[in-house]
């Protein structure tokens, strides 16, 4: 893994074409090594990538370039997934980052909903995954505690998670960590990732505000009912700080990196995460004075060559889901989509509503919605002229990313909270987050209609 990080920076870095090469072998050499952690999903995915080749191959005659920027997508999703997993085993070890936690998941019922959603919307950016690992575990602690009634307890639980979930989902949709961004700004030109956050904030913040009515709506008969045993915890103002600041740094960090290059912001982040991980080490050390430098290398050490080796599971999943989203695009003749697209009498907004939408019952195959946005990214990016305005096409994008994963049970983060918390993964996303599923697509066809000015 440390390996396949270094030589993808060093390939993007230099264009020397040996670190490419290292980078291929070094993904190809991971899926060998993690073959004990490989189950149906890996072997379904595996499977669909033979089958893609052998007919990309076989059928279509397509040359050794076409595989190549597969293996390239590929690899490139499991290095940027990798590098953000740094970030997140130095914030399961920081105290300020379970204070936030903590913080978060204790707020009386009436702000819950707001502070578990909009918590996860920010902490996600340094968290990415690892915020449902953090939050979901003290969610469950704290309804134990606050109620005595086992019903009410439940409910709390399912409330609390239910927020979590969206407010993940929403994340990516403005979040500068979030695959979507990253993947789709390196395959369509002229997105404008300043206006997409802006429009992103914006939309994340509509759908909290419609995610809450409807939990109030559906929870209505149930005010009341349980009892608060447990004093609000004190803002904690110097944790919130400390997060802030190393969420300010990172973004600093990786604008400064950019701007050096003359390269794009995905490579800025890339570069900064390991940056991040070693300066956030030396300062949760800090009191040690000259003596943190040690134990911050012990800890990086750690990290690096024993918990990095968690993700190998998601890594996969994500490298074969980007692999088949860019050779199912290669697939596609591109004169033959364009002139559909042409043909389709289809205005701005329902191109942007058909976007969105298409992402949800492919994401039912299994696969990861990377696919969707890797294969939709490919190949609007090949269109000699985009239909719609670049930004707003991403924006839809990942918004039915966001869609899918509030609505499909083999989503990663479904599935993570299965895991942590027992819960059925179609309990989870169709049992109680169908209704809001239907309204937020309505909504985004309110939105896509006014950001188009109905055409």
């Amino acid at each position: 893994m440390v390996l396949l990080m270094a030589s993808i920076l060093l390939a993007r870095a230099t264009d020397i074409r040996l670190f490419e090469l290292t980078a291929y072998f070094s993904a190809g050499g991971l899926f060998i090594l993690c073959w004990r952690l490989i189950r149906v999903r890996e072997v379904y995915l595996l499977l669909v990538c033979a089958g893609l080749s052998a007919i990309a191959h076989f059928v279509f005659h397509k040359p050794f370039s076409v595989f190549e920027a597969g293996l390239g997508q590929a690899s490139f999703l499991m290095v940027f997934l990798l590098l953000l997993a740094l970030l997140h085993e130095v914030a399961t070890t920081s105290p300020a980052v379970a204070q936030c936690g903590r913080y978060l998941t204790r707020q009386p019922p009436n702000r819950r909903y707001f502070a578990v959603y909009g918590g996860t919307n920010i902490m996600s950016v340094l968290f990415n995954l690892g915020i449902i690992s953090l939050l979901t575990p003290l969610i469950r602690k704290g309804v134990e505690l606050e109620s005595g009634n086992e019903v009410i307890a439940r409910l709390r639980e399912r409330r609390q998670l239910t927020a979590l979930l969206r407010g993940f989902a929403w994340g990516v949709v403005w979040s500068p960590t979030a695959l979507t961004p990253v993947i789709l700004i390196e395959l369509i030109d002229g997105i404008s990732r300043e206006l997409w956050t802006a429009y992103g904030l914006v939309l994340a913040a509509f759908i909290c505000v419609l995610g809450w009515a409807e939990d109030k709506w559906r929870f209505r008969h149930y005010r009341g009912t349980a009892r608060q045993i447990r004093p609000a915890l004190a803002f904690p103002k110097r944790a919130f700080f400390n997060f802030l600041f190393i969420l300010s740094l990172l973004l600093g960090l990786t604008l400064l990196i950019s701007a050096l290059s003359g390269d794009t912001i995905v490579f800025g982040l890339l570069v900064s995460c390991p940056v991040i991980m070693l300066l956030w080490l030396l300062g949760q050390n800090a009191d040690r004075g000259s003596g943190a430098i040690m134990p911050a290398l012990q800890q990086c050490k750690h990290i690096l060559f024993v918990r990095l080796t968690s993700n190998a599971q998601v890594m996969m999943a994500l490298a074969a889901s980007g692999y088949i989203g860019r050779l199912s695009a290669e697939l596609v003749p591109i004169d033959y989509f364009s002139q559909l697209i042409e043909m389709l009498p289809l205005a701005d907004y329902q191109f942007l509503m058909l976007l969105a939408f298409v992402m949800v019952p492919v994401s039912y195959l299994a696969v990861s919605p990377i696919m969707m946005a890797v294969f939709f990214g490919s190949l609007l990016g090949a269109l000699p002229e985009l239909p719609v305005d670049p930004t707003f096409a991403a924006l839809a994008i990942s918004s039915g990313w966001a869609l899918s994963m509030t609505t499909s049970p083999f989503a990663t983060v479904v599935l993570m909270m299965s895991n942590l918390n027992g819960m059925r993964p179609m309990q989870l996303t169709i049992g109680w987050n169908l209704l809001f599923s239907v309204l937020a697509f309505t909504a985004l066809s309110v939105i896509f209609f006014i950001m188009t000015g109905g055409q």
